[in-house]
Order: structure tokens, then sequence, then C-alpha cells
């Protein structure tokens, strides 16, 4: 009779895992004892799901109820979490993944986790079920990682895979759980810092000063927000001359060497820069669109308010001595670094110690996107306008980037180089040619002459040059222009000199400018989703040098003004990738304006910071 009921509860057992897609384990295989011990060891899963919701407080139940009921009815009832390192590894894993606010589920988790009425079996529950959420996120955020980590809505919570399951149950009944929480955890090379750094932004709980005026603050002016202003930076320690800003990007700024045309992988309108102040606006730390607004003129009665008198005191004069912490402050945050409070400066710096853990902890997350170990490959941040190229694990170029502005964005990707342009022609997308130039021409018939474009009968390589003159561009329909629009290299063709090519399905490179002029803004996101890269020509004599071609045959063929495709000898791997937030190597957090509006998670992962608090420090 002990043996029949036995065998049934198993068969239940073996049922629900086939229900739930849960790998079934034996009793034996679990740690039950043998049939031999007494009836009292052995759980049905009606009795397992009847003790875990009476172990809960009323109105709370587990989110994956039906996988746990069944896992502790195998397991007897045992309690799964006795290790207590990996207790804390894990609770610290899913308080980084809680404030970065990319699933609310993990909230409800972390709560429950620092909640003192969920004690003993209730709180071993809540550890694994948090856990078959944890291995849904990280065996699926490799493939999966570009649209829940860039994403203003959460992704959908599923039951974990059964491998995911199986290496869990494993690592229990090795007894190697610690071990198996740890290789959870994102494994770059920098998370250990950027962990730690979280830790000591979370720590700073005191309300956070906030600036008010609007108007920018230059030296010398004195305004009401002095005070506060002198609080943050010595609070972000800025006020210490021995906390050096990062080095500069070891890279000469060249200025304008060209006329400013549309100097883009894409054509963008004229006047960019004007027009992204209405239309394309830079997003703040909080994700707030905002506008770049110019500075406005010195107020004639020195103060900060027109029209207003400020009482001058030592308290409220924008000292010196401010102004330098703060230009240290500027350069931390990648703005140009010209002792003047604007929007975007302010904006930074009313941003809390706390505010800027949650962003760290969501770009924390997205370091399972990145390769573990860069050795050899092109790395472009694009909100940090950065390009970085490793051969054997040394860093051997790196150099500012232009990105795409945020109507047209450059996608997150993986592809390789395989070979240099010299001297590139430009076959403008159709897209761009609709949006763009079409329009252009309609109100200007030279337009395609001044900018040195031919036009042509079609696609195909025997396509015929059209004289523009020649049609009725008040006829023409943009939505179904039938024609290719070319640029003949040049000075001033879009791409410059070099154009550097890799597989993408959305036609996406990297490539020269004629325009260097431009990099030296602090915020580059000007172009249509193409990397244009300020030392291009450094990178290309790199790259080509490897294949035999020197300084001098590289000149020379620039000089002849002929298209030339080289072959690389080996695949260089790049990766486009978005970090707003990590930390320098002398472990100082860096902070980067979220160009594209994929931080505002972030926001809600602010609701829970007392509680993860509690489980990361």
């Amino acid at each position: 009779m002990l043996l029949k009921k036995l065998l049934s509860a198993e068969a239940v057992a073996l049922g629900y895992c086939l229900m739930f897609g849960l790998t079934y384990m034996s009793p034996a295989a679990a740690g039950i004892p043998p049939l031999s011990a007494p009836l009292s060891s052995t759980v049905s899963v009606v009795q397992s799901q009847a003790q875990i919701s009476a172990a809960f407080p009323h109105g709370s139940t587990p989110f994956y109820l039906k996988n746990l009921t069944l896992l502790y009815a195998v397991n007897g009832m045992r309690l799964m979490w006795q290790d207590q390192q990996a207790v804390q590894q894990f609770q610290q894993q899913l308080a980084e993944v809680a404030l970065s606010g990319v699933q609310p589920q993990f909230t409800n988790w972390v709560k429950q986790l620092t909640d003192p009425q969920i004690s003993g079996l209730a709180r071993d529950v809540v550890l694994s079920d948090a856990m078959l959420g944890y291995l849904q996120f990280t065996f699926n955020v490799p493939s999966k990682g570009e649209v829940w980590l860039y994403s203003n809505a959460p992704y959908k919570m599923e039951a974990p895979s059964m491998e995911a399951i199986n290496q869990w149950k494993r690592a229990m009944a090795q007894g190697n759980l610690s071990g198996f929480v740890q290789s959870l955890a994102p494994q770059y090379p920098k998370y250990a810092l950027m962990h730690q750094a979280l830790k000591t932004l979370l720590a700073d709980a005191r309300p956070w000063p906030q600036l008010r005026d609007k108007q920018t603050l230059r030296p010398g002016q004195v305004s009401d927000d002095v005070p506060a202003l002198r609080d943050i930076l010595q609070r972000t320690g800025m006020m210490s001359v021995a906390n050096k800003p990062p080095k500069p990007t070891a890279e000469v700024v060249r200025a304008v060497d060209a006329p400013l045309v549309h100097d883009d992988d894409n054509t963008q309108p004229d006047a960019v820069v004007q027009q992204q102040r209405e239309t394309n606006a830079v997003v703040s730390p909080s994700a707030t669109a905002t506008t770049d607004i110019p500075p406005p003129a010195v107020p004639n009665n020195f103060g900060n308010v027109p029209g207003e008198s400020i009482l001058v005191n030592g308290d409220n004069v924008y000292t010196s001595e401010l102004i330098e912490a703060l230009k240290r402050f500027q350069r931390w945050q990648g703005l140009e670094a010209d002792g003047a409070i604007g929007m975007r400066t302010r904006e930074w710096l009313n941003v809390s110690q706390q505010q800027r853990a949650s962003l760290l902890a969501l770009n924390i997350q997205r370091l399972r996107l990145l390769p573990d170990d860069m050795h050899n490959g092109i790395m472009v941040n694009i909100p940090n306008y950065s390009l970085a190229y490793y051969v054997n694990g040394s860093e051997i170029l790196s150099s500012r980037v232009i990105v795409g502005r945020p109507d047209r964005k450059t996608p997150l990707m993986r592809s390789a180089l395989n070979n240099v342009v010299l001297n590139p022609p430009w076959n403008v997308p159709t897209t761009l040619v609709r949006k763009d130039i079409v329009p252009k021409v309609k109100q200007d018939p030279m337009y395609l002459y001044k900018h040195g474009y031919t036009l042509l009968s079609g696609w195909n390589s025997d396509a015929q040059v059209i004289d523009p003159s020649m049609i009725d561009w008040s006829m023409v329909s943009a939505a179904s222009f039938p024609y290719r629009i070319r640029q003949a290299p040049g000075a001033t063709n879009s791409l410059g000199r070099y154009k550097f090519n890799m597989p993408s399905s959305e036609a996406i490179y990297l490539h020269d400018t004629p325009n260097h002029g431009l990099f030296q803004k602090d915020i580059r996101a000007l172009s249509s989703g193409c990397v244009r890269v300020n030392r291009a020509s450094d990178l290309a004599n790199l790259l080509l040098q490897d294949v035999g071609w020197d300084d001098s045959r590289i000149s020379s063929t620039l000089k002849q003004g002929e298209t030339h495709f080289v072959s690389i000898l080996h695949r260089i791997p790049v990766n486009l990738y978005y970090l707003t937030a990590w930390v320098a190597d002398d472990g100082q957090p860096q902070f980067r304006t979220d160009i594209y509006n994929y931080d505002m998670t972030a926001r809600s992962g602010i609701q829970i910071l007392t509680q993860a608090g509690q489980l990361l420090l």
C-alpha cells in the first residue's frame, strides 16, 4: 500500500512536469528519502500548494505558483536556499535588475524579500520564484536583450526553459548554488566596478539639492542657486582638484576642411542644427525631452534673473573655484567644459546619486550584450560618440564619432568589416532621396548640380545618366521616385575619402566626412544612421597596412580620385552598442545623455531604491 501511494505521487509529479515544461527529477535524484522512509517525507502536489499558500501573508502569492508547487513537492518541501552566500549574491543581482526597471515583477520580488512578514518557507519560495524569473531573463537576454533593454515597455514574463531549470537543479544537487548564481551575473570585466559604484551611489540617500533658475549661469554672476551648486559639486567630489576627469580621447580634432554640405551617409536637411532644436531634441537624464536653447545675453544687473535685483554676498557668487569644479563635472558628463550652467548641465546637476544608481543598474544589464572581453575588433558606444579599435587586447586607436540623430537612430548591431573603399561614390538611399533630396530639387532645380549629384535611370550597372533639366520636377512624386542619385567621389563627397563596409540589413557602415568641424560638438547625434569617424584616415591606414598598402600608395590613390575597393586581411568585428552609464578604470562612474530615449525604464526603478538598497548594502 505504501509503495502504491508513493508511485501515485510520483506519477502526479511527472504529470505536472509535462504540463509546466519542467524536467522531472525522481525522488531519489532530488534528495528525497527512499521508499523505506516514513510516508510523511513524501508530499503530494496538492499538499505542496496548500503549504506554500498558507506560508504567505493573506492576498500574496508566488508568480510561478504552479511550477513552484511541483518543485517543492518533488523536493519534499525542503528549503532550497540554505547557502547564505548564494542568497546574498542572488539578492544583490535581483536588486540590480529591479533598479533597472526592465520588468516590474522584479520590483515585487525585492519588496517581498525585504518584507519582515515573509520568512521561513515563504521567503525560500520567494527566492525560488525569483530564480525562475531571473533564469528566463538571463538565458534569453543574449538573443532578446536589444528589445528588452532598449524598450519603454516591460517584456513578457514566461516560464524559463527546461535547460535553465536543469542547470539550477544540478547546481543545488552538487552543492554549488553559489557558483551557479555567480555565473548568472554579467561576465563583462567592468561589472565588478559598476556593482561597487552602484552600492556607493545608493548609500547617499540624503535629499539632493536642486538648481531652480532656468537661465544660463555664467562665470562671475550671482544666483540663489550657487549654494545648491556648491553642495552638489562637493557631494560628487568635483570640488577636489585631485578628482581629475578621464583622459580625453587621444586624437586631433581637425577644423572644417570643406564647405558644409550634406556630409552624411544619408542626406539631412540644411541648417540641421537649427531644425534639431525644434524637432529632434536631446533627451535629458530623466528621459524628458528638452530643447537646446541658445544661451541668453548676460543680464545688465549682473544677476541671473532679468529685472530682479539679487543681493550679492559670499554665498551666491559663482566664483572661480566653483567654475573649475563645474568644468570637471562637465567633463565627467561628456559635456562641453565651458563653465556655463546651461540647460543640459543644470539637468545633470539636478540628478541625484540614487537616480544615477538606477541608470547605472540599467546599464549593468546591458553589459550582457557586450563581448566578455574584446581582444580584437571595433567598439562604438553610440551615446558616448566614441570608437575604440582593439588588437590583441590593446586599444590601438580611439576616435570621436558622429552617430544618427534621434529620428534616424544608429542601430545596435554586430557585424564585421570586410573591405575599405578609397574615394567612395555615394549612392543615396531611396528613403533619403524621397524625404530630403526630391523636395529640395523641387525648390531649386540646380540643387543636384550644386552638390555634385548624378541622376541615373535605375540601380542596374548599365543605368544611364539622365539630365535633371530634362525632367519636369513639378510632376515628380517623391513617394514613387524612379531614379537613382549618386554623388561622385571628391573632397565634398558625403562619405569623405574612406568608407568601411560591413554586412548590415540596414545599410549601416563607418565612413569619413568632409566636415570634421562637427566633431568639436559635445552632442554629436547628427547623422542619419551611419557612423562618421573623425580619424577615418588613421583607421584606414591601420587596416590597409595589413594588406601591403603603405602611406605612399594610399596617398597616391586618393590623389588620383578613382574608387578602389580593398579587401582586408581578416574580418574585423564591429560592435555598435549603447551604454549611457559605466565606470572608468579609476572607479568613477560615467554618465551620458540618453540621446535615443532608451533609459525611461530606469525611472520606474527609482521606486524600489530603498528596498533594493537593503539587499545591496
